[in-house]
């Protein structure tokens, strides 16, 4: 999956991307490869919240194949963290994040996200 495609996906998903690498600021080779989005508005009903995806690309395979990217998931109010295989829109990501408990590492890439 390549950059654009993955910025494509983020915002048919919902998202609206916020950095995507390549800036005079980051200059390390992950940074220039990183595509970053914001949840639109509040997705719970209870209080705002702040969700955030980025995609991080995956270091190609042993036979040199390249892999697909990993996603994170954030909650920026309760400092979570979640790794996924898929994009998922803000709304499955809030569920997503909804049952975590603050201050949890990120785990590892779900298969059904």
């Amino acid at each position: 999956m390549t950059n654009a495609e993955i910025a494509r996906a983020f915002q048919e998903k919902g998202w609206e991307i916020r950095y995507r690498g390549g800036n005079a600021i980051c200059s390390t080779p992950s940074d220039m490869e990183m595509i970053v989005a914001d949840a639109p508005v509040s997705v719970s009903s209870e209080a705002p919240q702040r969700l955030s995806i980025a995609a991080w690309p995956a270091p190609d395979g042993p036979d040199g194949e390249p892999r697909p990217p990993v996603f994170d998931l954030y909650d920026v109010d309760r400092d979570l963290e979640v790794r996924v295989r898929r994009i998922p829109t803000p709304e499955q990501a809030a569920r997503l994040l909804e049952g975590r408990g603050a201050g949890e590492p990120a785990t590892e890439p779900r298969e059904g996200v």
